[in-house]
């Protein structure tokens, strides 16, 4: 990378790519090796071949296309990860139409507010969801086709659907070509830890270039282990890599310590994708002593800010580093990720190619040199999504004229272009004046064997605005005071010893991409006002 007048410039690279059907890369892979082993549900071993799994995703074309879908039209996927969640996913290419993942543990009014977003024509989802979404379609007076992947008397399944489609067909199927890269091809919801999750829109170009980094790939049998949802733009991106290398994808059903390790040791998993908040739990366990997890190569975490005590943790008795990245929805992929040239475990790294960043001063907007603390903007002319849907005020404030994104993150980087996160504009404590970055608290607290999950946000106070409080969940089997944890925080300085009181849940609420709602921890705060 580069950097010039302040501005980080990560090496250009150029996409040859021949084909613009996302529809015929994953079909030519199919083709390539039929008989590769794609996914393994681990409970059962049960797995696909890229055999099964091209028939089956051109059965589920075949009957889109009869229903008459076409290019632009949306197709949600709102599902738990499963063997069989690949095949809408798959089929939505084929017939060029636009993906829509949706969170498969909805409210009625989330599923509102997706469904007067995006207006889906077909939705694929499960029994214990559809009757949510079969209400919130009424509600927005929204015509809407409901697939299961279950049996379920009451909707058609997608096993019907797909015996439904003769051998003829099967065999004479052609994909949807792509008149137009710009056309739509994947909607994605944003985290919404602060507020309701926006549509996040990608073109076929904007995914063709991020396919673009698997094809030709040489690289073979790397198995990995992935609990991200499709619904997250990290699930997306691990079930595209499925389909378009020959990695083999271990499909878990949920993450628990000992659990997760025997499956490493079982299926010798050499890749791991993970959320930041699982290495904490794998750390306070005890657990990585316990198997042989030598298979491992590689563990890539991302989500949100890893702190520097648990990632040191962490690698003090891991055999491999981790290696954390920084990305958004809005850009689709990896911004910045952490290399052997690094010199800190709480960074996240280095400039990725065909990125530009920079720090902006949040008071002159210029741009900052190394060491000082601005709001991070993200610049890609080959991922940057093209807007939100059908918003274009919000499209406005987040893209500049330039085509910068606005992360609304507080960063900096160092002399020799490592980034680092501060910590979200929106959650900085005012107190007395001082701006006080709830993420140092809380990267203080989860040093402590005792605390597992922390969340630090404001309390309203009568003389100081503002007072730092913390929600905190603690390991199974240990003990903590509060009084304890008040005198840790002290060592900060007094504005940053949390003085708004210490709360213990048993569970911390969540959002839909599986980070901490600190919406809804801020509205459980104010019931303590001072």
């Amino acid at each position: 990378f580069t950097i010039e007048n302040n501005i980080i410039k990560g090496v250009e690279k150029i996409y040859n790519i021949k084909e613009k059907s996302v529809g015929k890369i994953i079909l030519n892979s199919f083709n390539s090796n039929l008989n590769h082993v794609s996914q393994i549900e681990a409970e059962t071993g049960k797995h696909t071949t890229y055999a099964e799994m091209k028939e089956n995703s051109i059965r589920c074309a075949l009957w889109l296309q009869k229903q008459g879908i076409k290019s632009g039209d949306i197709i949600v996927l709102c599902t738990n990860n499963h063997l069989n969640s690949y095949i809408p996913f798959v089929a939505t290419y084929f017939v060029g139409a636009v993906l829509n993942p949706w969170y498969h543990e909805q409210t009625i009014q989330s599923a509102r507010h997706f469904m007067k977003l995006t207006k889906p024509k077909v939705i694929f989802t499960i029994n214990a969801i559809v009757d949510v979404l079969k209400e919130a379609a009424k509600l927005e007076n929204v015509s809407v086709t409901f697939i299961i992947f279950d049996n379920n008397s009451g909707y058609e399944s997608l096993k019907n659907i797909m015996a439904m489609q003769r051998d003829d067909e099967v065999n004479n199927f052609q994909i949807k070509e792509v008149d137009n890269p710009k056309d739509f091809a994947l909607i994605m919801f944003s985290s919404g830890t602060t507020g309701l999750p926006k549509a996040v829109v990608h073109s076929y170009r904007s995914l063709l270039n991020n396919l673009s980094k698997y094809l030709g790939s040489t690289e073979s049998n790397i198995i990995f282990l992935c609990y991200a949802s499709i619904y997250w733009v990290s699930g997306t991106l691990a079930t595209f890599q499925i389909l378009t290398t020959r990695a083999t994808r271990i499909f878990h059903n949920k993450f628990d310590p000992d659990e997760t390790c025997k499956c490493i040791q079982k299926f010798k998993v050499s890749a791991m994708l993970l959320n930041t908040g699982v290495i904490s739990y794998l750390c306070k366990s005890n657990v990585l002593t316990k198997y042989d997890l030598s298979s491992i190569e590689s563990i890539i975490i991302g989500g949100s800010k890893l702190s520097l005590e648990i990632g040191e943790e962490f690698n003090k008795n891991f055999h491999i580093p981790l290696t954390q990245v920084y990305g958004m929805t809005e850009i689709g992929s990896a911004a910045l990720i952490q290399t052997r040239e690094g010199k800190h475990v709480d960074s996240v790294g280095f400039v990725v190619p065909n990125v530009q960043l920079k720090i902006i001063d949040l008071i002159s907007k210029e741009p900052l040199g190394p060491n000082k603390h601005g709001e991070l903007y993200i610049k890609t002319s080959a991922t940057m999504m093209d807007g939100y849907y059908n918003n274009e005020k919000e499209t406005k404030e987040t893209l500049d004229d330039e085509g910068w994104l606005r992360t609304g993150d507080i960063a900096y980087y160092s002399e020799i272009g490592e980034f680092f996160i501060v910590d979200r504009i929106k959650e900085i404590i005012k107190i007395h004046g001082h701006h006080v970055s709830p993420i140092e608290i809380e990267s203080l607290l989860l040093s402590h064997p005792a605390v597992l999950e922390v969340a630090v946000v404001p309390v309203p106070h009568k003389m100081e605005i503002e007072r730092a409080m913390a929600f905190i969940k603690k390991t199974p089997g240990f003990e903590v005071t509060e009084e304890e944890l008040v005198k840790m925080t002290s060592q900060l300085g007094d504005f940053k010893t949390i003085k708004g009181g210490i709360k213990f849940l048993d569970d911390m609420p969540y959002t839909s991409s599986g980070k901490i709602d600190r919406k809804k921890i801020k509205e459980m705060a104010k019931a303590y006002a001072l």
